[in-house]
């Protein structure tokens, strides 16, 4: 697994990514900041990262959006879904000939992107607050059988019933040991985007990140039993 950031394309907070150990990065996008893609793949460039970007869900910008992942060498795209039935055929030919998955996010329910996946051949970007709300809380079973099929993954602090919305995953340390070891028990291999909120994207807390993710990676690798069972 790739531990993640995710922010604005800003310089700053790209720096403090990079700065911060971290090797991956998630692009918030909206129709503003698509309005100077050479500009934007220029400031991407500087840094050494990998990189996903989510697509606006304030407006389409389909050619600007393959424009900047053509230039950054973008390896998830990411949607939520807000397009009609037959919109997702143009948006699937569009990017055919860029070397980028498509992924739905689950909002409402964690099956929303299975008829993505069965029609077009999209991948699931599983949101793990969103699938928390979604059962009240963490339902095992279904959880690890949702993570086998997963291609990308969001993670927060948030416990059901918290207030946590939107931090980092190590603003519940537990918790996250818990769903990082689900994860990994099911092979998944993909980025894992702690989807913090602007006032926590600093360089202070991506390095808290990174620690805390290498922390657990440690654990892992110092014990036969990777995989314990986390209980309140």
């Amino acid at each position: 697994m790739i531990i993640a950031a995710k922010c604005a394309p800003c310089e700053d907070k790209l720096s403090w990514v990079k700065n911060a150990g971290l090797e991956a990065v998630e692009l918030y996008l909206s129709k503003d900041y698509l309005k100077s893609i050479p500009g934007l793949i220029e400031r991407c460039k500087k840094f050494a990262l990998r990189y996903a970007v989510h697509a606006p869900t304030d407006g389409s910008g389909l050619k600007e959006l393959r424009d900047l992942i053509r230039g950054i060498g973008a390896e998830v795209v990411i949607f939520h879904n807000i397009y009609w039935e037959d919109e997702w055929g143009d948006i699937v030919k569009y990017f055919q000939e860029n070397p980028v998955r498509l992924c739905v996010e689950n909002t409402y329910s964690s099956n929303e992107a299975v008829k993505f996946m069965r029609r077009y051949g999209i991948g699931r970007c599983l949101d793990l607050e969103h699938a928390q709300l979604e059962c009240a809380g963490v339902y095992e079973d279904e959880f690890i059988n949702i993570m086998q099929g997963v291609f990308h993954v969001h993670i927060t602090g948030y416990t059901y019933g918290s207030k946590l919305w939107h931090t980092h995953i190590h603003y519940s340390p537990e918790h996250n040991r818990y769903l990082l070891s689900l994860l990994k028990k099911t092979g998944y291999s993909g980025f894992v985007v702690s989807e913090a909120r602007p006032s926590l994207q600093s360089y202070a807390e991506f390095k808290r990140l990174r620690e805390f993710y290498e922390d657990w990676e440690k654990s892992c690798e110092n014990t036969q039993e990777i995989f314990k069972i986390y209980k309140k």
